[in-house]
Protein backbone atom coordinates (compact mmCIF):
# COMPACT_ATOMS: atom_id res chain seq x y z
CA UNK A 1 0.00 0.00 0.00
CA UNK A 2 1.38 3.00 -0.96
CA UNK A 3 0.97 6.55 0.70
CA UNK A 4 -0.72 9.83 -0.03
CA UNK A 5 2.85 11.60 -0.22
CA UNK A 6 4.33 8.89 -2.70
CA UNK A 7 1.23 9.30 -4.99
CA UNK A 8 1.76 12.74 -4.59
CA UNK A 9 5.33 12.58 -5.98
CA UNK A 10 4.75 9.93 -8.64
CA UNK A 11 2.01 12.35 -10.25
CA UNK A 12 4.27 15.13 -10.05
CA UNK A 13 6.30 12.85 -12.52
CA UNK A 14 3.35 11.94 -14.67
CA UNK A 15 2.90 15.43 -15.19
CA UNK A 16 6.25 16.27 -15.91
CA UNK A 17 6.98 13.88 -18.66
CA UNK A 18 3.51 14.42 -20.26
CA UNK A 19 4.72 18.71 -21.26
CA UNK A 20 8.28 17.25 -21.55
CA UNK A 21 8.09 14.25 -24.05
CA UNK A 22 10.55 15.86 -26.43
CA UNK A 23 13.50 16.06 -23.92
CA UNK A 24 15.85 13.21 -22.64
CA UNK A 25 13.93 12.57 -19.60
CA UNK A 26 17.09 10.13 -18.07
CA UNK A 27 16.14 8.59 -14.91
CA UNK A 28 18.12 10.67 -12.88
CA UNK A 29 16.20 13.64 -14.19
CA UNK A 30 12.58 12.06 -13.20
CA UNK A 31 13.99 10.43 -9.60
CA UNK A 32 14.80 14.20 -9.11
CA UNK A 33 11.61 15.77 -9.86
CA UNK A 34 9.94 12.96 -7.34
CA UNK A 35 12.71 13.87 -4.66
CA UNK A 36 13.32 10.22 -4.28
CA UNK A 37 16.83 8.53 -5.15
CA UNK A 38 16.62 6.94 -8.47
CA UNK A 39 16.77 2.81 -7.26
CA UNK A 40 13.43 3.85 -4.75
CA UNK A 41 11.82 6.29 -7.78
CA UNK A 42 12.03 3.55 -10.59
CA UNK A 43 10.30 0.89 -7.89
CA UNK A 44 8.00 3.17 -6.33
CA UNK A 45 6.72 3.91 -10.50
CA UNK A 46 6.88 1.23 -11.63
CA UNK A 47 4.80 0.02 -8.20
CA UNK A 48 2.27 2.41 -8.76
CA UNK A 49 1.79 2.84 -12.70
CA UNK A 50 2.62 -0.52 -13.56
CA UNK A 51 5.08 0.39 -15.77
CA UNK A 52 9.13 1.28 -15.12
CA UNK A 53 10.12 4.67 -16.34
CA UNK A 54 11.71 3.98 -19.06
CA UNK A 55 8.80 2.13 -20.84
CA UNK A 56 6.38 4.39 -19.66
CA UNK A 57 7.79 7.36 -21.53
CA UNK A 58 8.71 5.35 -24.62
CA UNK A 59 4.62 4.71 -24.69
CA UNK A 60 3.42 7.85 -24.57
CA UNK A 61 5.72 9.07 -27.21
CA UNK A 62 4.62 6.51 -29.27
CA UNK A 63 0.84 7.47 -28.69
CA UNK A 64 1.25 11.07 -29.01
CA UNK A 65 3.01 10.35 -32.66
CA UNK A 66 0.27 7.96 -33.13
CA UNK A 67 -2.18 10.62 -32.60
CA UNK A 68 -0.35 13.23 -34.53
CA UNK A 69 -0.65 11.02 -37.30
CA UNK A 70 -4.39 10.47 -37.31
CA UNK A 71 -5.02 14.23 -36.64
CA UNK A 72 -2.14 16.49 -38.22
CA UNK A 73 -1.79 15.62 -42.00
CA UNK A 74 0.01 18.21 -42.65
CA UNK A 75 3.11 17.67 -40.44
CA UNK A 76 5.66 15.55 -41.97
CA UNK A 77 6.18 12.34 -40.37
CA UNK A 78 10.21 12.89 -39.87
CA UNK A 79 8.46 15.97 -37.92
CA UNK A 80 6.71 14.19 -36.06
CA UNK A 81 9.18 11.64 -34.72
CA UNK A 82 11.18 14.69 -33.27
CA UNK A 83 8.93 16.26 -32.27
CA UNK A 84 7.46 13.31 -30.07
CA UNK A 85 10.95 12.44 -28.98
CA UNK A 86 12.85 10.20 -31.27
CA UNK A 87 16.38 10.77 -32.51
CA UNK A 88 15.83 9.24 -36.01
CA UNK A 89 13.23 8.84 -38.51
CA UNK A 90 14.35 5.18 -38.62
CA UNK A 91 14.37 4.73 -35.19
CA UNK A 92 10.80 5.86 -34.98
CA UNK A 93 10.04 4.12 -37.65
CA UNK A 94 11.10 1.12 -36.10
CA UNK A 95 9.85 1.05 -32.64
CA UNK A 96 6.35 2.27 -34.43
CA UNK A 97 6.06 -0.96 -36.49
CA UNK A 98 7.19 -3.03 -33.27
CA UNK A 99 4.39 -1.48 -31.19
CA UNK A 100 1.38 -0.95 -33.57
CA UNK A 101 2.42 -3.84 -36.81
CA UNK A 102 2.07 -1.42 -39.15
CA UNK A 103 4.27 1.18 -40.39
CA UNK A 104 3.49 5.01 -39.43
CA UNK A 105 2.45 5.90 -43.07
CA UNK A 106 0.08 3.04 -43.05
CA UNK A 107 -1.43 4.22 -39.90
CA UNK A 108 -1.69 7.78 -41.20
CA UNK A 109 -3.78 6.82 -44.18
CA UNK A 110 -6.76 4.70 -41.86
CA UNK A 111 -4.97 1.74 -40.96
CA UNK A 112 -5.71 2.82 -36.96
CA UNK A 113 -9.31 2.26 -37.56
CA UNK A 114 -8.33 -1.30 -37.68
CA UNK A 115 -7.86 -0.98 -34.08
CA UNK A 116 -11.09 0.10 -32.67
CA UNK A 117 -11.14 -1.16 -29.48
CA UNK A 118 -14.04 -3.52 -28.50
CA UNK A 119 -14.74 -1.74 -25.18
CA UNK A 120 -16.10 0.94 -27.14
CA UNK A 121 -17.33 -0.78 -30.15
CA UNK A 122 -20.79 0.27 -31.43
CA UNK A 123 -22.22 -2.00 -34.20
CA UNK A 124 -24.73 0.03 -35.23
CA UNK A 125 -25.10 0.75 -39.23
CA UNK A 126 -24.57 4.52 -38.39
CA UNK A 127 -21.37 4.25 -36.16
CA UNK A 128 -19.56 1.76 -38.88
CA UNK A 129 -20.81 4.30 -41.99
CA UNK A 130 -19.33 7.29 -39.83
CA UNK A 131 -16.32 5.27 -39.56
CA UNK A 132 -16.35 4.72 -43.32
CA UNK A 133 -16.49 8.18 -44.24
CA UNK A 134 -13.46 9.19 -41.87
CA UNK A 135 -11.83 6.49 -43.58
CA UNK A 136 -12.68 8.21 -46.53
CA UNK A 137 -11.65 11.45 -45.75
CA UNK A 138 -8.04 10.27 -45.28
CA UNK A 139 -8.02 8.82 -47.95
CA UNK A 140 -8.59 12.12 -49.71
CA UNK A 141 -11.77 11.22 -51.13
CA UNK A 142 -13.56 14.13 -49.61
CA UNK A 143 -15.99 14.61 -46.69
CA UNK A 144 -19.53 16.65 -46.84
CA UNK A 145 -21.65 15.33 -44.20
CA UNK A 146 -21.18 15.35 -40.31
CA UNK A 147 -22.91 12.29 -38.97
CA UNK A 148 -22.66 13.20 -35.14
CA UNK A 149 -21.93 16.98 -34.82
CA UNK A 150 -24.67 19.43 -35.19
CA UNK A 151 -22.50 22.80 -36.71
CA UNK A 152 -24.68 25.45 -34.90
CA UNK A 153 -23.90 24.02 -31.50
CA UNK A 154 -20.15 24.14 -32.44
CA UNK A 155 -18.88 26.98 -30.35
CA UNK A 156 -15.98 28.79 -29.15
CA UNK A 157 -15.69 30.04 -25.41
CA UNK A 158 -12.99 31.19 -22.62
CA UNK A 159 -12.42 28.37 -20.02
CA UNK A 160 -11.43 30.37 -16.70
CA UNK A 161 -8.58 29.17 -14.87
CA UNK A 162 -9.24 27.62 -11.95
CA UNK A 163 -7.41 25.28 -8.85
CA UNK A 164 -8.98 21.51 -8.33
CA UNK A 165 -9.47 19.40 -6.09
CA UNK A 166 -7.99 15.68 -8.28
CA UNK A 167 -8.50 12.14 -8.72
CA UNK A 168 -7.35 9.67 -11.67
CA UNK A 169 -9.25 7.06 -12.71
CA UNK A 170 -7.22 4.46 -14.86
CA UNK A 171 -9.02 1.54 -17.04
CA UNK A 172 -11.66 1.82 -19.90
CA UNK A 173 -13.63 4.95 -20.20
CA UNK A 174 -16.34 3.05 -20.39
CA UNK A 175 -16.62 1.90 -16.67
CA UNK A 176 -14.79 3.33 -13.01
CA UNK A 177 -14.87 6.99 -14.28
CA UNK A 178 -18.13 7.47 -12.19
CA UNK A 179 -16.87 5.78 -9.24
CA UNK A 180 -14.06 8.31 -9.28
CA UNK A 181 -16.62 10.97 -9.19
CA UNK A 182 -19.05 9.76 -6.51
CA UNK A 183 -15.65 9.76 -4.18
CA UNK A 184 -14.21 13.30 -5.19
CA UNK A 185 -18.12 15.02 -4.99
CA UNK A 186 -18.05 13.20 -1.84
CA UNK A 187 -15.21 14.08 -0.05
CA UNK A 188 -16.27 17.98 -1.55
CA UNK A 189 -19.53 18.12 -0.31
CA UNK A 190 -18.60 17.14 3.04
CA UNK A 191 -16.07 19.53 3.09
CA UNK A 192 -18.79 22.68 2.04
CA UNK A 193 -16.60 23.27 -1.72
CA UNK A 194 -19.55 21.99 -3.83
CA UNK A 195 -21.46 25.19 -4.89
CA UNK A 196 -24.77 25.02 -6.88
CA UNK A 197 -22.86 26.00 -9.77
CA UNK A 198 -19.82 24.27 -9.47
CA UNK A 199 -18.81 22.23 -13.02
CA UNK A 200 -16.61 19.40 -12.84
CA UNK A 201 -14.32 18.78 -15.54
CA UNK A 202 -13.33 15.41 -16.76
CA UNK A 203 -10.09 15.09 -19.10
CA UNK A 204 -9.43 11.84 -20.96
CA UNK A 205 -5.69 11.39 -21.19
CA UNK A 206 -5.64 9.12 -23.77
CA UNK A 207 -6.99 8.17 -27.32
CA UNK A 208 -9.11 5.00 -26.93
CA UNK A 209 -7.57 4.22 -31.16
CA UNK A 210 -4.15 4.06 -29.57
CA UNK A 211 -3.97 3.11 -26.10
CA UNK A 212 -5.16 0.20 -24.76
CA UNK A 213 -8.26 0.21 -22.26
CA UNK A 214 -6.15 -1.00 -19.54
CA UNK A 215 -3.62 1.71 -19.18
CA UNK A 216 -6.29 4.74 -20.00
CA UNK A 217 -6.53 7.63 -17.65
CA UNK A 218 -9.02 9.89 -16.86
CA UNK A 219 -8.91 12.59 -14.81
CA UNK A 220 -11.42 14.03 -12.25
CA UNK A 221 -11.10 17.73 -11.87
CA UNK A 222 -13.91 19.26 -8.56
CA UNK A 223 -12.80 22.88 -8.77
CA UNK A 224 -12.39 24.61 -5.63
CA UNK A 225 -12.10 28.45 -4.46
CA UNK A 226 -10.28 28.17 -1.08
CA UNK A 227 -7.60 25.31 -1.38
CA UNK A 228 -5.82 26.76 1.26
CA UNK A 229 -8.38 24.68 3.68
CA UNK A 230 -7.29 21.60 1.94
CA UNK A 231 -3.70 22.69 2.97
CA UNK A 232 -3.44 20.36 6.11
CA UNK A 233 -5.20 17.27 4.60
CA UNK A 234 -2.13 16.83 2.03
CA UNK A 235 -4.62 17.21 -0.98
CA UNK A 236 -3.42 16.59 -4.58
CA UNK A 237 -4.34 20.49 -6.09
CA UNK A 238 -4.10 20.39 -9.73
CA UNK A 239 -3.81 23.96 -11.84
CA UNK A 240 -6.24 24.05 -14.95
CA UNK A 241 -4.71 27.11 -17.33
CA UNK A 242 -7.88 27.77 -18.80
CA UNK A 243 -7.84 29.30 -22.02
CA UNK A 244 -9.96 29.44 -25.66
CA UNK A 245 -11.58 26.35 -26.39
CA UNK A 246 -14.05 24.71 -28.45
CA UNK A 247 -17.61 23.36 -27.26
CA UNK A 248 -19.86 20.88 -28.26
CA UNK A 249 -22.94 20.55 -25.66
CA UNK A 250 -25.05 17.54 -26.29
CA UNK A 251 -28.95 17.85 -26.06
CA UNK A 252 -29.03 15.13 -23.53
CA UNK A 253 -26.13 14.67 -21.48
CA UNK A 254 -24.02 10.94 -22.06
CA UNK A 255 -23.19 8.43 -20.08
CA UNK A 256 -20.10 7.36 -19.56
CA UNK A 257 -20.97 3.56 -21.01
CA UNK A 258 -21.82 5.41 -24.52
CA UNK A 259 -18.04 6.05 -25.28
CA UNK A 260 -18.22 4.82 -28.63
CA UNK A 261 -21.08 8.12 -29.38
CA UNK A 262 -18.01 10.41 -27.64
CA UNK A 263 -15.36 8.92 -29.69
CA UNK A 264 -17.58 9.64 -33.19
CA UNK A 265 -17.54 13.27 -31.79
CA UNK A 266 -14.01 13.45 -31.09
CA UNK A 267 -13.14 12.43 -34.82
CA UNK A 268 -15.63 14.74 -36.47
CA UNK A 269 -14.17 17.96 -33.83
CA UNK A 270 -10.38 16.67 -34.69
CA UNK A 271 -10.69 15.61 -38.28
CA UNK A 272 -13.19 18.00 -40.10
CA UNK A 273 -13.98 20.88 -37.92
CA UNK A 274 -10.24 21.65 -36.92
CA UNK A 275 -8.85 21.71 -40.41
CA UNK A 276 -11.34 24.43 -41.32
CA UNK A 277 -11.69 26.20 -38.34
CA UNK A 278 -8.22 28.49 -38.79
CA UNK A 279 -7.64 26.62 -34.93
CA UNK A 280 -5.15 24.25 -33.86
CA UNK A 281 -5.48 21.87 -30.76
CA UNK A 282 -3.30 22.32 -27.55
CA UNK A 283 -3.94 19.34 -25.07
CA UNK A 284 -5.90 16.91 -24.49
CA UNK A 285 -9.90 16.91 -24.52
CA UNK A 286 -12.46 18.45 -21.59
CA UNK A 287 -15.12 16.62 -20.82
CA UNK A 288 -18.29 18.69 -18.44
CA UNK A 289 -19.64 16.55 -16.22
CA UNK A 290 -23.06 16.51 -14.30
CA UNK A 291 -23.21 15.08 -11.00
CA UNK A 292 -26.94 14.44 -9.74
CA UNK A 293 -27.68 12.68 -6.65
CA UNK A 294 -29.72 9.31 -7.05
CA UNK A 295 -33.11 10.00 -4.36
CA UNK A 296 -32.95 7.27 -2.20
CA UNK A 297 -29.46 5.77 -2.52
CA UNK A 298 -26.19 7.37 -1.46
CA UNK A 299 -25.10 7.40 -5.34
CA UNK A 300 -24.31 9.76 -8.11
CA UNK A 301 -25.83 9.73 -11.65
CA UNK A 302 -22.45 10.95 -13.49
CA UNK A 303 -22.86 12.14 -17.25
CA UNK A 304 -21.06 14.20 -19.73
CA UNK A 305 -23.33 17.08 -20.82
CA UNK A 306 -20.45 18.82 -23.50
CA UNK A 307 -16.96 18.10 -24.96
CA UNK A 308 -14.03 20.80 -25.32
CA UNK A 309 -11.02 21.12 -27.10
CA UNK A 310 -8.04 23.60 -25.96
CA UNK A 311 -7.08 25.61 -28.95
CA UNK A 312 -5.30 28.16 -30.50
CA UNK A 313 -5.05 30.15 -33.89
CA UNK A 314 -2.93 28.09 -36.57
Amino acid sequence: MYTKEQHYQIDNVLEFIEVNLDQSLALEQLAKVSTYSPYHFQRLFKGIVGETPANYVKRLRLENAAHFLIYEHQIPITQIALMCGFSSLSYFTATFVANFQMSPKKWREGGYLERFPREYEDDSKKSKQSRKMEKAHHEHEGYNKFQWLNLKKVNTAEFPAFTAVKRQSVGPYTEGVPSVWEEIYRFANARDLVKEDTVMYGIPKNNPYITPPEKSRYDCLLPVNDPDKLALEQERIYHFRGGKHVIYEFDEPLDYAERNRLIECYSELYSFWLPKSGYKYLANPVELVEAEPIPGTLSLQCKIKAIALAIEPK
